[in-house]
């Protein structure tokens, strides 16, 4: 911070020394604009500290707000999600339970234990 203050105080002597030569009609016009520019710099605190409570009790009104709506999307961008994927997996077990029914094996026949062996052994020989 003291580096920040020595810049300023050092780049304000450097215009100050420029400040001798203007025009006296620049000069005064350089100064309203500087003391316009500050007074509207200073306004909106001012208006800030006038509004009190009324003005705070919207910010947290709005902010309050703000956090429900981000936190409804969320929700309903969740919810969403959810059933979307439970359509995606129906759509997949009926191909499979389709593919069963199609099929001229009995559903007994994938309950027997040597059918599962039969079935991965042939999945693991390479075809011919």
């Amino acid at each position: 911070m003291n580096q920040d203050a020595e810049f300023g105080y050092k780049t304000r002597q450097v215009l100050n020394k420029g400040v001798d030569s203007l025009d006296r009609k620049v000069a005064v016009r350089l100064q309203e604009a500087r003391q316009k520019a500050l007074n509207m710099q200073r306004a909106p605190v001012r208006g800030l500290r006038m509004a009190g409570i009324g003005h705070s009790l919207e910010l947290v009104v709005f902010s309050y707000a703000r956090n429900l709506l981000a936190v409804m999307a969320l929700v309903i961008g969740a919810t969403g999600t959810y059933y979307w994927n439970a359509f995606e997996q129906a759509r997949e077990y009926e191909e499979i339970d389709s593919a069963l029914l199609a099929d001229e094996l009995p559903p007994s026949a994938y309950l027997d234990r040597g059918f599962h062996a039969w079935l991965e052994h042939a999945a693991d020989s390479p075809s011919q």
